[in-house]
């Protein structure tokens, strides 16, 4: 599948990328969603962090995760 058959829309994106940090499973997981959904992406992400690496569910994970978004521009 190429990028140009996801069906993104235009405009900005939130990219949350797992293996862009060290972890002990090695974990490439790669969450997204549009900029007007950045909570969405965030409660998704926490999940994540939560499920899978055995963070506790906190404001300061949250705050940590949401610092680390990257953004992507789609057009």
């Amino acid at each position: 599948m190429k990028q140009n058959e996801l069906g993104l829309k235009n405009g900005k994106w939130l990219i949350a990328n797992c293996g862009n940090y060290p972890s002990e499973s090695n974990c490439k997981v790669v969450l997204m969603a549009p900029d007007n959904q950045r909570e969405d992406l965030l409660d998704a992400v926490v999940d994540h962090a939560v499920k899978c690496h055995g963070h506790a569910n906190n404001r300061e994970l949250r705050n940590e995760i949401s610092k680390m978004l990257e953004t992507m521009i789609v057009s």
